[in-house]
């Protein structure tokens, strides 16, 4: 399993909730060979050899959604996590990703939407990955030879009559 998707099945705690985040997420980066850097992302910034990630948890209106994701954005992380509640009814995962998109010029950065309530997660600007590995299995099973054709190679009759007139076949 790689580190989206541990980080993705971190379940909600019972208490003390942005403490016990960190502490995970902070375990399973370190497991990962992250280590903790300086950053103005609220929660963590980690780093490590060529990649980097930041966190950012949020349960607060419209325009701090905005400034949370502002961060993130600003921070330069190749990976960046938006963890939010759907208890917070602010907005949805989908709304936060129209959001996003709509206001901010991504580049390279990868962006994963928690809600940490339901366990749901988006991925944002992670296609060209997913193309990749597409392509790499389909190249693999290539290999055939594709079916003759359904069609006739060549027509029996032959066909008399000029261009826009009716053809009669001989």
């Amino acid at each position: 399993m790689d580190f989206v998707d541990q980080i993705i099945q971190v379940k909600k705690p019972t208490q003390n909730l942005i403490s016990s985040l960190a502490e995970q997420y902070s375990q399973i980066a370190f497991k990962f060979g992250y280590f903790e850097a300086q950053s103005p992302c609220w929660l963590y910034f980690l780093r490590k050899d060529g990649s980097s990630a930041a966190f950012e948890v949020q349960f607060g209106n419209v325009s701090e959604f905005k400034a949370s994701l502002a961060k993130l954005v600003s921070s330069k992380a190749n990976l960046c996590f938006f963890v939010t509640s759907s208890l917070a009814h602010t907005l949805k995962l989908e709304e936060t990703r129209g959001l996003l998109l709509r206001n901010f010029e991504l580049g390279q950065q990868k962006f994963v939407l928690i809600d940490i309530e339901n366990g749901r997660a988006i991925k944002v600007n992670f296609e060209w990955e997913n193309f990749q590995k597409n392509i790499a299995s389909a190249s693999s099973s290539v290999t055939k030879q594709p079916p003759a054709p359904l069609f006739r190679p060549a027509r029996r009759k032959k066909l008399i009559g000029r261009r826009g007139q009716h053809k009669e076949q001989d």
